[in-house]
């Protein structure tokens, strides 16, 4: 959705680009010393632009005869130039969705890396001898070092394996951890609370590990501004983030042991899914858009909210091109993304269109799923 959003607009800066290299055109030559017919020059450039604009829409240039030959060229060319640089565009935006999916594994060993130095600080901490204890110093009869889960993960060589593949080290960040420890684990009373007792169950353990991840790592500064600084989608990716941390934690004390919990059990088919749903998305656009003003008859499909368009255009995508995956599947999916990043109304809008259009495709016979029960959209 967020790439389908971005694509469009980087199609509204390209359209205005290409208007604008028509008005360039037709401006007056400031070095010219012959007498410039102004007005001409102006009527040139809005028939060019218009001509541009059908171009669009008719999905091939100009060809009419009586259209002055400058015109003609202007036109063509700012055609040509803005399909050329859509076509890079849709690659560039699909492969930066790609790379950002990617990225949630890094966030994931880079969150648990950083959990690991926090604990390594902590021993740091309870090991040095103070002579003059200050008003924030806590007991130590145990710490983050000594909690059973953190020495689960740090002893989890594959953690240590992904790290070194990822080059993620904090030789350069060790102040920020530092700040982390003092500043903030320190004067946690959960915290503070558990380094009192030198015995602690393990569910005690799975207790302070996660407190630590989810309010110290993921809700405090300097932590947040850290992982929102490398990855510009943190706000979203962040829970799906935690979300992997927790169950990775939690697989600790699992039947199986600890196990590096991945976004994807087979990346190769949800990247084709993804590719799938946003190639067909993109290349079906103008057909989905007559699609859904057909269903808003009493609407100005124009005026719709530009991410409920898209929505429902991916929708469209995925129940016309994805035969093994439910129509209620699908219509919930939609729903539940149109609530969490549209409008207040959005998700009572999307659930209406898609139901009805559901049906209406089902009768054409264009939707078509393999398996029983598949096309219920109750």
């Amino acid at each position: 959705m967020q790439a389908f959003y971005a694509l469009r607009q980087s199609e509204l800066s390209n359209r205005q680009l290409a208007v604008d290299t028509i008005t360039e055109t037709f401006q007056r030559d400031l070095n010219s010393m012959e007498v410039q017919n102004l007005q001409q020059l102006e009527g040139y450039r809005r028939l060019a632009t218009v001509l541009f604009e059908e171009g669009l829409k008719e999905g091939k240039p100009s060809d009419e005869e009586e259209i002055p030959r400058k015109v003609l060229i202007a036109a063509n060319q700012a055609l040509v130039e803005y399909r050329n640089s859509l076509t890079k565009e849709r690659q560039r935006v699909f492969q930066a969705l790609i790379d950002d999916v990617r990225t949630l594994d890094n966030s994931l060993i880079r969150l648990l890396s950083l959990l690991l130095e926090l604990a390594h600080v902590a021993q740091i901490d309870r090991e040095r001898t103070y002579k003059n204890l200050d008003t924030r110093q806590i007991a130590k009869e145990s710490g983050l070092d000594s909690n059973r889960i953190i020495k689960a993960l740090k002893a989890y060589k594959p953690l240590e394996v992904e790290q070194i593949r990822r080059k993620i080290e904090w030789g350069d960040d060790l102040q920020m951890v530092r700040t982390i420890y003092n500043d903030v684990l320190k004067e946690d009373e959960l915290y503070r609370t558990y380094c009192e007792s030198e015995q602690h169950t393990a569910d005690e353990d799975q207790q302070l590990a996660q407190h630590v991840l989810r309010n110290v790592l993921l809700k405090q500064e300097p932590a947040k501004s850290f992982f929102e600084e490398i990855d510009l989608s943190w706000s979203e990716n962040s829970e799906i983030v935690r979300s992997m941390a927790i169950k990775t934690l939690k697989s600790v004390q699992g039947p199986e042991g600890l196990k590096l919990v991945a976004l994807t059990e087979d990346w190769e088919e949800d990247r084709s899914f993804l590719e799938t749903l946003y190639k067909k998305a993109v290349e079906n656009d103008t057909e989905y858009e007559a699609l859904l003003a057909e269903q808003l008859t009493n609407w100005d499909v124009e005026r719709v909210a530009q991410l409920d368009k898209i929505i429902l255009k991916l929708a469209l995508a995925e129940l016309l091109n994805f035969p093994n995956i439910p129509v209620k599947v699908t219509i919930n999916e939609y729903i539940e993304l149109a609530k969490l990043y549209s409008t207040p109304k959005s998700g009572k809008f999307v659930n209406g269109i898609l139901d009805s259009l559901s049906e209406k495709l089902k009768t054409s016979g264009l939707l078509r799923k393999s398996g029983r029960g598949l096309l219920d959209n109750k």
